[in-house]
């Protein structure tokens, strides 16, 4: 896991070491272990590398790094898992080995089977490999886009970095807002795009070949075409995914360096920390981490979102050490300038906990933390997948037990959340109330679901690489999975899950910190697209199929517990209290208020009236302040921002 950069100048002129080693220096915070360049293409192409070392931590793991064959070079971001088999199935063919971790197995296995290799991969990964004989670039992601690569070409030159901030330091680069994808963030779009113009995110499960004769892109990946039969039953069903749960976390308990489990309390993180538990008592793991046995809880003492009660009960139940780190708004005030300058986005202060929690692992000797990202997109977590569902079902007429189950499901998810419509429904089934109830909530509703659709038709991840006749023929596959997995594909692919893997990729790289999501292996993530609506969803409760999965592994008040909490801090807390004065020094900077993307004055009219009542937060008065407030800082101070070289 590391920074990767690299520099192809097409017109002809050489890289100069000064420009490589700048570019790469910006990213000294994902590899803080070692650092390498190299020069090819007679110093035409240069290829860097910022090292987090994990496996074979030697001279040997060192990059960017040149096949034995001298042909190829590969500057690597991530990890595969399944190195250990395909190094043996590799030197079945005559390949030997100078070292022992993923990396050098990785460089073989592309020489050995070309692009075919990456359906070998179990892991995340962003790359890019030399061809010095073609003269060939070949950049890669992995499946789902777990590691990010932002690229900008030209005719004049290609350029690549793990994060945004490396094209700051880039000579010749004019660091320039898009204005249009400013505009969809502040609409409340999150789904694609870039914020500076000329630069893209090579799209999951994509590759990206760069010759002199130009560029080719193209779709390695589609989840689509890799679903499978699976066994009616649920119970088999979950019999299956819980094998194959405990088999991703076996795979990710690998490392030669100390691991731990950032652990939330909810049931995706606690079912991972259990899962590991299993895993690891079963043994059979070869190169299995040294330390495993600690998790670290993100504390908000007094607020709603704290959850430390249930994440002790996980870690009880694994037998792991629980770290509690509690913060409060006066702890994470100071840290609020440091944490935007690298979030390196739109959004507010959302993960600022997240972040502040990968800080104190480092500090704590971790650089690997397995964590529960990817279930709430896959398995049906989030209560607009389960709105999107009832809307897009058959509905009460044609399948009123089906439709009736949603809707406790989705009652049970909010809390008693659109009460009227529920308790109409729930008790009084297809009576005259619950169509008034009804009438009253679909519109909103509606509406909500043909943004979310426009929203994912305007920032579809593989624009270039589908011709209409074949989005639409995918479009059809997709709405094929049912009316609950046609919107959770849409968001695994697509919308929710790609901004959080970004975030989380700069909320723990930015402290050196590894993370590894065992719910997004790839056998996986097929499994559960191939079972039905009802796996996912049924019997009121949400995600239920992973809850059969858990049963004997989890204790039963988490396997059972109904209520979701995001993994964020508590912000509309914070703001009628801790962060009540730094708000206000925000929304009353005169270059804030004359903002002309958002309405300055009314905003800070709000937070005005907010701390004269003191009144607590709304979540959408919090979400609009905040998004107008990082949206500014983004501008007049993260554009302007240059690092100092190495």
């Amino acid at each position: 896991m590391c920074g990767i950069a690299g520099i192809w100048q097409l017109d002809g002129r050489p890289v100069e070491i000064a420009t490589i080693e700048r570019f790469a220096a910006a990213l000294a915070h994902r590899g803080p272990d070692g650092e390498g360049v190299v020069l090819a293409d007679e110093g035409r192409l240069a290829l860097a590398h910022r090292r987090l070392a994990i496996l074979d931590r030697g001279a040997s793991g060192a990059q960017p790094m040149r096949s034995a064959s001298g042909r190829y070079d590969l500057t690597y971001n991530g990890e595969v898992y399944n190195f250990v088999e395909l190094r043996s199935e590799l030197e079945s063919d005559g390949f030997r080995f100078a070292g022992d971790g993923d990396t050098e197995v990785v460089l073989a296995a592309l020489e050995r089977w070309g692009a075919a290799a990456l359906e070998r991969f179990n892991g995340m990964w962003s790359f890019a490999l030399w061809d010095r004989r073609e003269r060939r670039l070949l950049l890669s992601r992995d499946r789902f886009g777990v590691k990010p690569l932002y690229v900008a070409a030209s005719a004049r030159r290609i350029a690549f970095a793990s994060e945004l901030k490396a094209f700051r330091e880039l000579d010749g680069f004019e660091v320039v807002l898009d204005d249009d994808v400013f505009a969809a963030r502040l609409s409340g779009s999150f789904a694609g795009g870039v914020l500076l113009r000329g630069i893209e995110m090579l799209a999951p499960g994509h590759c990206l070949e760069v010759t002199p004769a130009g560029v080719r892109r193209w779709r390695w990946w589609s989840t689509l075409e890799h679903l499978r039969a699976v066994p009616v039953d649920l119970a088999l069903q979950a019999e299956e995914l819980r094998a194959l749960l405990l088999d991703a976390c076996r795979l990710r308990l690998r490392s030669d360096v100390p691991v731990a489990t950032a652990l939330s309390g909810g049931l995706d993180s606690s079912s991972v920390l259990c899962a590991l538990s299993a895993a690891a008592a079963a043994g059979g793991g070869a190169r299995r981490a040294p330390q495993w046995r600690r998790a670290f809880v993100a504390a908000f003492p007094g607020t709603p979102q704290d959850e430390t009660a249930h994440a002790l009960l996980a870690a009880e139940r694994a037998g792991v050490e629980a770290a509690v780190r509690p913060f409060t708004a006066a702890d994470l005030r100071p840290e609020i300038d440091a944490y935007l300058e690298q979030f390196e986005e739109i959004g507010g202060l959302y993960g600022i906990g997240a972040w502040a929690l990968y800080r104190e692992m480092r500090r704590a000797g971790v650089a690997v933390s397995l964590d529960g990202h990817g279930g709430d997109e896959l398995l049906a977590g989030y209560g607009l997948h389960l709105e999107l569902a009832v809307l897009r079902g058959p509905g009460l007429v044609a399948a009123p037990r089906r439709t009736l189950d949603l809707l406790r499901t989705l009652h049970h998810l909010q809390g008693g959340g659109r009460a009227a419509l529920l308790r109409a429904v729930l008790l009084g089934g297809l009576s005259v109330p619950a169509v008034r109830a009804a009438a009253q909530w679909l519109p909103p509703l509606h509406a909500r679901a043909q943004r979310l659709d426009a929203s994912l038709a305007r920032h579809a991840a593989d624009p270039e690489a589908l011709h209409d006749v074949d989005r639409r023929r995918e479009e059809a596959a997709i709405d094929a999975l049912g009316p609950l997995g046609g919107a959770l594909y849409r968001s695994f692919h697509h919308s929710s899950l790609p901004r959080i893997l970004r975030n989380f990729d700069v909320h723990s790289m930015g402290h050196g910190v590894e993370v590894r999501m065992p719910l997004l292996d790839w056998r996986l993530v097929c499994f559960a697209f191939s079972v039905p609506d009802a796996s996912r969803a049924s019997a009121g409760f949400a995600k239920r199929l992973l809850r059969e999965a858990m049963r004997g592994l989890l204790p039963e008040p988490l396997r059972v517990r109904r209520d979701k909490l995001g993994y964020n801090a508590p912000l509309a807390h914070w703001l009628g209290s801790g962060l009540g004065d730094w708000v206000w020094d925000e929304v009353n900077d005169p270059e804030f208020v004359r903002g002309a993307a958002w309405n300055g004055p009314a905003l800070r009219e709000r937070v005005r009236a907010l701390r004269a009542r003191g009144g607590r937060w709304s979540d959408a008065a919090t979400h609009e302040t905040l998004l107008a407030i990082s949206a500014h800082r983004f501008r007049t101070r993260w554009l302007a921002r240059r690092v100092r070289a190495a």
